[in-house]
């Protein structure tokens, strides 16, 4: 019990650390379409993101079980890259801006588009894991992206997430990142394939 604890821990870590682009961008959409808007967006997006990773690794198990667990090299390859530009000191584009009028769609899609780092980790992790772990694992994301709306909401009116914090927060992702290719890339107890 306590390795599907962990497990989904590690899931929620992952979908927390790989949105903070996201969370960043909620809190600066809630001023511009409102909370309602943004919120909604932001969780239509998490929700498509996730299923989709879920969705992934029921089909990878399906196709090529036994290769499953080199889809790491995604998560690690594009890590080194944040690494190698945070040494470089190159800024990732900036999140584009919406309008006051912009629909929830579009937020959604916003959202989406900031998500492809979460994919390329969470798609992997779920698709390398047992069953009863990728279930763990979605739980983890899906109550990571719940506690980041919450967080939205709160920071949106406190505006402590658009400051320094956030940014030191957001230098950890390459990393979370480099550390979730190289799990999924080793074999583990929680691995589909022994």
């Amino acid at each position: 019990m306590l390795d599907y604890v962990v497990f989904a821990a590690s899931a929620f870590m992952a979908q927390v650390l790989t949105n903070l682009d996201n969370l960043m961008a909620l809190v600066a959409l809630m001023i511009v379409t409102g909370p309602r808007r943004a919120v909604l967006g932001f969780m239509l997006a998490q929700a498509l993101v996730i299923s989709a990773a879920f969705l992934l690794a029921l089909g990878v198990e399906d196709v090529v079980p036994h290769w499953a667990g080199y889809l790491g090299a995604i998560p690690l390859t594009l890590g080194l890259i944040g690494v190698k530009r945070q040494f470089r000191d190159e800024e990732a584009n900036d999140a584009p801006a919406l309008s006051a009028g912009a629909s929830t769609l579009v937020t959604m899609l916003l959202f989406v588009s900031l998500s492809m780092d979460t994919f390329a980790v969470l798609a992997p992790l779920l698709a390398d894991s047992t069953p009863n772990f990728r279930l763990a694992g979605l739980t983890g994301a899906s109550l990571a992206a719940l506690s980041l709306a919450a967080l939205g909401l709160i920071g949106g009116q406190a505006k402590v997430m658009t400051g320094r914090l956030a940014q030191r927060l957001e230098y950890l992702v390459p990393y979370v990142m480099i550390c979730a290719g190289l799990y999924i890339l080793s074999n583990s107890w929680t691995d589909a394939v022994q």
